[in-house]
């Protein structure tokens, strides 16, 4: 248990810094979205607000919008991020070949890393939902719908099992995120060029989402396996539903089939002697 426990510590400190950093962040930038979107919609009045938004008043709708934010493109920026600082980091500065002479068995190595970059997420995503609760309720006291005269708010709150069962999923979206930079690193062996390479495809292509060329790019399945509402794209989240409702079971298949291969590419890359050097 001693051999387990060390390393994963390890990877922990490691992590934690920019993991506090990139939270911080995320939950600012999740928080100032989400009043934007409310004094929006109380400029037209209560039938103005999405279900999404007024969902924020409870912690439950709270925690769900946070899932959502982390398995779209915060989600995806954060973890690119941080997966590139834990994982790439040692390619970049020549220290991988050291682990290696401790730990030679490099899929435990990966998934150890990924692990770690997923704890930091989970716990990101529940400071996000405080940040969204916290700034639904300031906003809501200081401007309620109506104005001097407020009015109720339409009801749509998720219950906890909802909400945990959306975190639930995000946490497979995540772990696509965190392969596919994985990946990157594996190939690019530097923090920067791996958090690009695990970033900018998916930002790049995020517009396809919108076209008949979206059965062919994640975001369509991600969309479809998260159930995005419409009403909050782009505007609760930055991402876009998915158009037909594709299955969710077969979003499942195409997600889980992405990132079984990204990895599988990172672990052949890492066992090859061009990962015991360091980057020139």
């Amino acid at each position: 248990m001693r051999g387990i426990i060390a390393p994963l510590r390890a990877e922990v400190r490691l992590a934690a810094q920019p993991a506090a950093v990139l939270t911080v962040l995320l939950a600012v930038a999740a928080a100032v979205r989400a009043v934007f979107s409310y004094l929006d919609g109380v400029q037209h009045g209560p039938n103005g607000l999405d279900a999404s938004i007024t969902a924020l008043a409870t912690p439950a709708g709270a925690l769900q919008a946070a899932a959502w934010h982390h398995s779209s493109l915060l989600g995806l920026l954060f973890v690119a991020m941080l997966c590139a600082v834990v994982l790439a980091e040692g390619l970049e500065s020549g220290t991988w070949p050291l682990v290696r002479l401790y730990q030679g068995r490099v899929w435990l190595l990966v998934v150890r890393k990924i692990v770690v970059v997923l704890f930091f997420a989970m716990l990101s995503m529940v400071v996000t939902a405080v940040a969204l609760w916290a700034a639904f309720r300031v906003t809501h006291s200081v401007e309620p719908p109506g104005g001097s005269q407020p009015v109720d708010m339409p009801t749509a709150v998720p219950g906890w099992n909802e909400a945990l069962t959306t975190c639930a999923r995000a946490l497979l979206v995540l772990s696509f995120f965190a392969t596919l930079t994985a990946c990157g690193a594996a190939v690019a062996r530097a923090v920067i060029a791996a958090a690009v390479l695990g970033a900018g495809p998916l930002v790049v292509t995020l517009p396809l989402v919108t076209t008949d060329f979206r059965v062919w790019v994640p975001h369509y399945w991600i969309a479809a396996w998260m159930k995005l509402p419409e009403g909050a794209q782009w505007s609760l989240y930055w991402w876009s539903s998915a158009p037909g409702s594709p299955n969710a079971g077969t979003a499942l298949t195409v997600l889980s089939a992405l990132a079984g291969f990204l990895l599988l590419v990172a672990w052949l890359s890492l066992r090859t002697e061009r990962s015991l050097s360091p980057r020139a």
